[in-house]
């Protein structure tokens, strides 16, 4: 289990890191949606160039990437509703690995 380094506020609504997870080193893309009724973050995630997560919506209490088939494990997002000063403090994104096969 890792907690991906997520930062809040204004000067950091865009992000652009990477990250080694496992054997894979995964690019992150974390944007705030501002133009939406309620504050929300929107994440991308690419292996080797080549998008394998778009638009995935931080939520508190789940999975974002389940619906995806990365074959990276789980991305849980834990916290309390979404604000711009919040992700990293409150709310938290962390990596379980797949399971593997013994």
């Amino acid at each position: 289990m890792l907690v991906i380094p997520l930062l809040p506020g204004a000067a950091n609504a865009h992000q652009r890191f990477s990250v080694q997870l496992g054997d894979n080193l995964i690019a992150f893309e974390v944007d705030y949606v501002s133009y939406l009724d309620a504050p929300a973050w929107s994440m991308n995630l690419l292996r080797d160039g080549s998008r394998i997560v778009s638009g995935a919506m931080l939520e508190p209490g789940s999975d974002i990437i389940q619906s995806y088939r990365t074959g990276i494990g789980q991305m849980v997002f834990t916290g309390k509703d979404v604000t711009l000063d919040n992700l990293g403090v409150e709310n938290f994104l962390v990596w379980v690995p797949p399971l593997v096969d013994i």
